[in-house]
């Protein structure tokens, strides 16, 4: 089933597409486009569409108007791109009620072997973990971090200071591949910040930790050792 937030998402991904966005729409889609591959697909695909809009026959338009007939008005492109997007929303939906059932036995069982899992291998609160200290790339900033195994994946108790007021960042974990794992979003702020969050990747795997800004920007960086 579609989850609310890409519910909510749908008209933003029209305007995206379309160029028509502002600045916070656009923040709010990326840091939801980071973990959701199904939107990621809508916008390529409702991106495509957008850039064929300009292919029509300007002079076709124009024999249209000079015939009197009704223009469309100048936002039937973003709704129809959002419309698109619901129908094809709502078509994924069905296709996955359809195999609800053996989802939700499945679903049930994976609960049941995770719980015992769990209770087997959550690592004890107090370990001290992997510490570093990030590199900053940027004038004034400065952070440190603690990296600790979680059934997850790892977990980032992350003290960072000098970022600028009200701009979103975004802290990844890298591992061998090179694939970029998000481990959360968050906004800088005056004071120096006390943060915790957790990247999909096991600490066994991570090799990097590092800070982008809304540009993409690395501010933090820091490369980890490989397990001994």
């Amino acid at each position: 089933m579609t989850s609310d937030p890409c519910r909510e998402l749908r008209g933003v991904l029209g305007a995206v597409a379309l160029g028509n966005a502002d600045e916070a729409e656009r923040v709010a889609l990326r840091a939801h486009l980071d973990g959701c591959a199904e939107c990621r697909a809508e916008l390529r695909e409702l991106t495509s569409v957008a850039a064929a809009l300009p292919l029509a026959d300007p002079e076709r338009v124009a024999d249209v108007t000079a015939a009197g007939l009704a223009q469309p008005p100048p936002t039937l492109a973003k709704r129809v791109l959002g419309r698109v997007a619901a129908e094809r929303f709502a078509r994924r939906a069905r296709r996955r009620r359809r195999v609800g059932l053996v989802a939700a036995t499945a679903t049930a069982i994976a609960i049941a072997a995770a719980i015992v899992g769990f209770a087997l291998v959550v690592p004890d609160g107090s370990s001290p973990g992997t510490r570093v200290a990030l590199s900053a790339k940027v004038a004034g900033v400065s952070a440190e971090a603690t990296l600790r195994g979680r059934p997850a994946g790892t977990e980032v108790a992350f003290h960072v200071a000098g970022l600028h007021q009200g701009e979103y960042y975004w802290l990844w974990v890298t591992g061998d591949d090179g694939d970029r794992v998000g481990a959360g979003t968050f906004q800088g702020t005056a004071k120096a910040s006390d943060l915790v969050m957790t990247a999909a990747l096991p600490l066994r795997d991570a090799r990097r930790i590092w800070v982008t800004d809304q540009h993409d920007k690395v501010v933090l960086d820091e490369r980890l050792p490989a397990p001994a």
